[in-house]
């Protein structure tokens, strides 16, 4: 079994990190690897010529609305969370992805919306069964949390589009989460779809919202206080059989982002949070870190430090410092 000793430190190089974990690794269950994870992640494909979305609040709807063009281009840097393309979070070695969608009226269809509507979640689905279908033994987290404009006819419309996007890929739902990506793979399952509404519920092939728990589940105001939440919890932390999401994201209110209009998320939250939280999982175990998100999952390297706590305690990485293909020390 290939080690990351051969993959090197181009971010290219974890499109397959799951495929190449050595096999210990591969039959203990999926909720015990850690996974790196986009916040809002479809939000790259969100751009200021798209209509508001109905996950503002009602002030920021009336900013954009009476400021029109210059509005529409503030909500968009206040709510865009990754740069990367859909393609390049996959490649890069994102397997955990987050979404908001919300029934396009004018249309018909569902898209993705982060503070204004972006791609049809059909696009976005899409992609990621493309990449599937060349990188066999990868797995996917699609976790739909957060709905807008529809009732339950629109789910059910919704699900038989998901279904017909992934097809036998789907993994049925099982009580406690232990699936593995052996287990996984034997079954020729690929994605784990897990949908935030009761109906769900009358559906085998999609895992129950409470399948996942958050931490934090509120959002915190400064990367300080997320840190020390998030110290807390290891210190608090029981065996819970589910998938369990750090969310390494800080979103500022509505006032502070007033004050700071001109500026941005990235600019003002997501490049300091990010390398905070990519320095935090540096010094953290396999065990103690799950599934985490960030914003801007390019930033810092975000992705390799989280996907390599997985096998820094094995023992093929216990001879020496690790090198890149090119020979030199890789941090």
């Amino acid at each position: 079994m290939a080690s990351f000793r051969r993959m090197g430190y181009e971010v290219s190089q974890f499109a397959d990190w799951m495929a190449l974990l050595p096999e210990s690794l591969t039959t203990i269950p999926l909720r015990s690897l850690a996974i790196p994870g986009s916040n809002a992640s479809f939000s790259c494909t969100v751009t200021n010529a798209n209509q508001i979305s109905p996950d503002n609040s009602l002030p920021v709807k009336i900013f954009g609305h009476i400021s029109c063009c210059l509005g529409k281009e503030r909500i968009l840097q206040w709510n865009r969370t990754q740069d990367l393309s859909v393609v390049q979070q996959l490649t890069s070695g994102v397997r955990y992805f987050e979404a908001q969608v919300a029934a396009y009226s004018s249309t018909g269809d569902f898209r993705v919306v982060c503070g204004l509507y972006g791609d049809e979640l059909s696009s976005c689905m899409s992609k990621i069964n493309s990449f599937l279908d060349v990188h066999e033994k990868e797995v996917i987290i699609l976790d739909i949390n957060k709905f807008y404009n529809m009732n339950d006819i629109l789910h059910m419309k919704l699900l038989s589009i998901i279904t017909h996007s992934f097809d036998d890929k789907l993994c049925p739902y099982e009580t406690g989460g232990d699936v593995s990506l052996s287990s996984l793979w034997a079954q020729g399952h690929r994605v784990i779809v897990i949908y935030h509404h009761d109906i769900v519920n009358e559906y085998d092939n999609f895992w129950p919202g409470d399948a996942i728990f958050y931490h934090p589940r509120l959002t915190s105001i400064s990367p300080p206080d997320l840190l020390c939440q998030l110290e807390t919890n290891l210190k608090n932390a029981t065996d819970k059989k589910l998938f369990k999401c750090v969310r390494g994201v800080v979103s500022f209110s509505n006032r502070m982002c007033l004050l700071r209009l001109p500026s941005s998320r990235k600019r003002e939250i997501s490049s300091i949070v990010t390398p905070e939280i990519t320095s935090w999982v540096k010094d953290k175990s396999r065990a103690e870190i799950p599934i985490i998100t960030v914003d801007f999952v390019n930033l810092s390297n975000f992705v390799r430090h989280v996907v390599q706590r997985n096998t820094l305690d094995s023992e093929e990485l216990l001879q020496g410092p690790k090198t890149c293909m090119n020979g030199k020390h890789i941090e």
